[in-house]
């Protein structure tokens, strides 16, 4: 993902409705994990399966798009983007995530019994990782757009570099369907509380999964060969006399 320098991106073209940048959703350029692989978050329409974590493919519900601005003399951490910089985790180029996007952590990794704890992939906003592993505080462009991505229920999934990004039913930070929350938004203070653990194990697994950040494809057409219809053979097997074309 390249952007322009920063002010640069100002002039008369920017856009007057543009949003604050205190918000959730994907920047346009980053790719997520489909069933055809790796696809830029702003060509996901709805109806496109998406990998999750724990439910397999799922299709998104709804897409919504929206232009981000950051005014030029913005200083507050809270209200900038995250910059993750190239190889920090499993991504080969800078990936951005927005200040209040979900960032689930694996949780098992900072504990050596699982069974205690209450919630195994916690989840918290982007912009608590600033200052660690070479994460900073940053604003790509005075302006961006960004993609949220609606499913049905609350899922996680997984965004190049192998990290896991919470969709929610709604809007981040916003009510849940009762019933469908399936994983937990820390509070501030037990958010703190993980950071702080995770710096100091300076584990990256707590932040991206390995596993995450590989091709996952779902090929159309069965790619084991039928079994041959009877009183048939298959050219090219050992044993067996070659057939002619």
């Amino acid at each position: 993902m390249s952007f322009p320098p920063r002010p640069d991106a100002r002039g008369t073209a920017e856009p007057q409705a543009a949003l604050n940048a205190r918000r959730g959703g994907l920047v346009h350029g980053t790719r997520v994990s489909t069933n055809g692989g790796w696809k830029p978050v702003e060509q996901i329409q709805p109806g496109d399966l998406i990998r999750t974590m724990d439910n397999g493919f799922q299709a998104v519900s709804r897409v919504a798009t929206d232009c981000i601005t950051v005014p030029p003399d913005e200083t507050k951490a809270e209200n900038m983007p995250i910059r993750v910089p190239s190889h920090m985790a499993y991504n080969d180029r800078p990936v951005w995530l927005m200040p209040e996007q979900g960032v689930a952590l694996d949780n098992t990794k900072l504990c050596h019994d699982p069974i205690a704890l209450p919630v195994s992939l916690p989840v918290v906003s982007a912009r608590l990782l600033s200052g660690m592993f070479r994460i900073t505080s940053d604003v790509p462009a005075s302006y961006f757009d960004i993609s949220t991505l609606f499913f049905e229920q609350d899922e996680v999934i997984y965004i190049e570099g192998g990290f896991r990004a919470f969709c929610p039913s709604g809007r981040f930070g916003s009510r849940t369907i009762p019933g469908r929350a399936s994983y937990k938004v820390v509070g501030s203070e037990a958010a703190a509380e993980l950071i702080s653990l995770t710096a100091k194990r300076r584990d990256v697994a707590v932040l991206a999964n390995s596993l995450g950040s590989l091709p996952a494809p779902i090929f159309d057409h069965a790619i084991v060969p039928a079994r041959p219809v009877r009183g048939a053979r298959r050219p090219g097997r050992p044993g067996r006399p070659v057939i002619r074309t």
